[in-house]
């Protein structure tokens, strides 16, 4: 994915860091129920990179551009290898000064695009 602006403004910075917060705060709270023992999260620019690792496989990683609102999801494969998935989540829009609540419902809605994208390769359709 490519944004078309090459670096985030002070206040879109802010509002990204706002986002990962809730994303954080999240994926934290719902760690044991959906069976996550480590949660990394990294920005760099207008992206937002995370990987999950949870108890039993496969473990999932993902590629939010805030710019565009967009998720993209893989596998994790190795130590540095990655399977993309089809599944893709749009209309994640969090750079507009969005209140919190639209913060967490956009990190929900990025957290279920995950467990979309894992569910089939759990039944070994998709591997």
């Amino acid at each position: 994915m490519t944004s078309p602006t090459a670096e985030p403004t002070s206040a879109q910075v802010a509002a990204i860091d706002r986002f990962v917060d809730a994303l954080y705060d999240l994926l934290h709270e719902r760690a044991q129920s959906i069976g996550v023992m480590d949660i990394g999260l990294e920005v760099n620019g207008f992206h937002v990179d995370g990987e999950l690792l949870f108890t039993t496989g496969p473990d999932m990683g993902f590629s939010f551009d805030s710019q565009l609102g967009e998720c993209r999801y893989c596998r994790l494969v190795g130590d540095d290898a990655e399977e993309w998935q089809e599944e893709v989540r749009g209309d994640l829009l969090v750079l507009d000064g969005a209140p919190r609540e639209l913060l967490d419902a956009a990190a929900l809605e990025l957290l279920d695009g995950m467990l979309a994208a894992r569910r089939p390769l759990l039944r070994g359709d998709g591997v």
